[in-house]
């Protein structure tokens, strides 16, 4: 199939646009992609045959340059996958643009690139009225623009390939049962990519806050670093006065010390580069577990069973989650203590994944998520002590009559484009698949509730 690599870029400072450039089209250089490599513990001598994404970037100086680009690539047939606008233009600002492109191809997928003192994501939305507008800070990091490029155009191919395969299971009438069974395998596996390439836009964009704190406080050490440098040579000079016998030089340049560390605030200086290794030291940690959970969920589905803590594998899916989680809901947490229960890890952070977030989905605004845990007892034998999880949300809702209908595949309540309806039917299997037990109760405008109970051991 046709893989839609094209993006348009829409800024006015042609410095911006070389940097793009760059980023989404640079030269493979083996030594960096081999330190890359060396930073996430993997094989170097592997990384050479990584293929690096080239992207099919077009340049617009203008909102209104950008609009024309847009409308003669629906003309010749070969529509952008993606946007990243500029916010603050002469003409048309980004919102507007955004507004008027969406109006022609409502399907674009369109960053919008801001300066952090200008404007908020609540006032593009209300320009654009959408609110799958994704936003970007400036200064931007490399990596962010990378990432983005490559989740929104992952995520554009596989909204049309979705309706290209929904299209050829409505003309199949021979050989039903096996065709379905084909394009189903097919579709769980773009649901899974969809939303790892959603997940990692966001991480990107969590992993650049530490960095930019970082930076800011390497800078302010920099330039503290010159006035200490500045303030040993003037204790330099007492020592060479000292050693040349110009004792009388001595008296005048101690003052002049005692003033230079009042004018430059040494003290200040000795104290805060203290506090800005430590901030600095916190915020790579913080990067460390960023990184150890990305690591932990994006595990490779694996065939052996293990122990593991239910509490813990939340945690990693909500951390995971946490930029679409912030903006939407507030999360409480009942934790109880739980025994480990001998699963597949991987398909258990899958199901919490998909109750998560439709969880956030469901919320149209800001809303509340609640995850309760415990353990029960139903009888006196040791099988008989299972786990109970139960998410709750205080979303819109689903209707009674379709809530008999939500463990069916390809059913869903999202319009066209916005999923496949087999998120909840993956994670009905995948539970009962460990012996457990799966219930929703929903009413609309109030919310939804997720109950699951789990043995300690699957049974296979």
């Amino acid at each position: 199939m046709f893989e839609n690599n094209r993006i348009l870029i829409i800024d006015d400072d042609p410095g911006v646009r070389d940097s793009y450039n760059e980023i989404l089209c640079p030269v493979l250089k083996e030594d960096v992609l081999s330190k890359g490599a060396s930073l996430f513990d993997g094989p170097i001598q592997d990384t050479v045959s990584i293929p690096w994404k080239q992207y099919d970037l077009t340049m617009a100086e203008r909102g209104k340059d950008g609009i024309r680009a847009v409308e003669e690539a629906v003309g010749q047939k070969k529509p952008f996958a993606a946007a990243f606008i500029d916010m603050k233009m002469p003409g048309l600002d980004g919102a507007e643009t955004s507004k008027r492109i969406w109006a022609i191809v409502p399907d674009i997928k369109i960053v919008i690139v801001t300066a952090y003192s200008e404007y908020t994501p609540d006032d593009i939305i209300q320009v654009t009225g959408r609110d799958d507008i994704f936003y970007l800070r400036k200064p931007f990091n490399p990596e962010e623009i990378r990432q983005f490029a490559r989740a929104l155009t992952k995520e554009w191919n596989l909204e049309h390939e979705r309706e290209l395969l929904s299209s050829k299971l409505e003309d199949m009438n021979k050989n039903l049962q096996k065709k379905v069974a084909e394009q189903t395998a097919l579709l769980i596996q773009s649901e899974k990519m969809a939303s790892l390439g959603i997940l990692a836009a966001g991480v990107a964009h969590e992993i650049n806050n530490p960095i930019s704190f970082i930076q800011g406080n390497l800078s302010s050490i920099k330039k503290y670093n010159s006035r200490i440098k500045d303030l040993l040579l003037k204790y330099e000079q007492i020592e060479n006065y000292f050693t040349g016998g110009q004792t009388n030089e001595i008296s005048q340049l101690l003052e002049q010390i005692r003033e230079f560390k009042k004018t430059k605030k040494i003290d200040f200086i000795l104290k805060d580069m203290v506090d800005l290794a430590e901030e600095s030291l916190q915020e790579t940690m913080r990067i460390r577990n960023i990184v150890k959970d990305l690591k932990t969920f994006s595990r490779v589905d694996e065939a052996e069973l293990k122990y593991i803590d239910l509490n813990d594998t939340l945690e990693t899916t909500l951390n995971i989650i946490w930029n679409e989680l912030k903006y939407k809901a507030e999360v409480i947490k009942d934790y109880g203590q739980l025994p480990e229960v001998k699963c597949f890890p991987q398909k258990i952070s899958q199901v919490f994944m998909n109750i998560l977030m439709n969880a956030v989905q469901a919320i149209e605004e800001k809303g509340i998520i609640k995850i309760v845990t415990s353990h029960i007892k139903e009888g006196r034998r040791a099988k008989d002590v299972k786990v109970k999880i139960i998410i709750s949300d205080s979303g819109k809702g689903i209707s009674k009559d379709n809530l008999f209908k939500i463990f069916d595949p390809f059913f869903t309540t999202k319009p066209v484009g916005e999923g496949t309806g087999l998120g909840l039917s993956i994670t009905y299997d995948i539970i009962k698949a460990h012996g457990g037990e799966i219930k929703i109760e929903s009413e609309v405008n109030v919310g939804t509730t997720v109950t699951i109970i789990l043995p300690l051991e699957v049974i296979v």
